[in-house]
């Protein structure tokens, strides 16, 4: 299938046209058509036609460009990776699950499942940033423009900002009043 080029034209291809064209159709961009039956009554449908050719338009430009489909692929496959990452850390924390509350929202809090979304969303925002050879040029950006002073800096400045948040957050329990 490789040589045929499933891999590089026709699974890019499907996969921005379905995209767009589900896009171009929720959204309604390009508008609706009224169409009136034998009884009068009114029946609205999305212009599938333009919608469609949109779509397909988009997805070949986009397959014509070989940096793009590459770029496409390699965000995919690091998602997928990220997805299947996550997955086995639900099914880590279900066997340690014992059927009690304690990963239970209103015991464990938001911060738990708030955690979680912001490492995935970083994972795939890192995973993006490779995708595209961003990662390499940041990470050689920071090895070359930072010395210790300003590594020593900025963790400082952290330690500062985390004393501040935690010596200002509100107290939990208790009657509300200030002794």
């Amino acid at each position: 299938m490789a040589k045929i080029g499933v891999y590089d034209v026709v699974l890019p291809f499907i996969l921005v046209f379905t995209l767009f064209f589900a896009f171009l159709e929720k959204s309604k961009v390009l508008g609706i058509e009224v169409i009136k039956d034998k009884t009068g009554t009114e029946h609205r449908f999305t212009r599938k036609n333009l919608n469609a050719i949109i779509a397909f338009s988009a997805a070949f430009f986009v397959v014509a460009s070989a940096q793009l489909v590459r770029i496409i692929s390699e965000v995919i496959a690091n998602t997928v990776i990220l997805i299947v990452t996550g997955l086995m850390f639900i099914l880590a924390v279900g066997v340690t699950h014992t059927g009690d509350k304690e990963f239970d929202l209103g015991t464990m809090g938001k911060g738990w499942k708030m955690g979680f979304w912001i490492v995935s969303a970083l994972g795939i925002l890192l995973i993006l940033f490779n995708a595209m050879g961003w990662l390499d040029a940041i990470y050689n950006f920071l090895l070359r423009s930072w010395d210790s002073a300003g590594v020593a800096t900025i963790l400082m400045i952290l330690v500062f900002v985390g004393f501040m948040v935690w010596v200002t957050k509100p107290q939990k329990g208790g009657s509300g009043e200030e002794t």
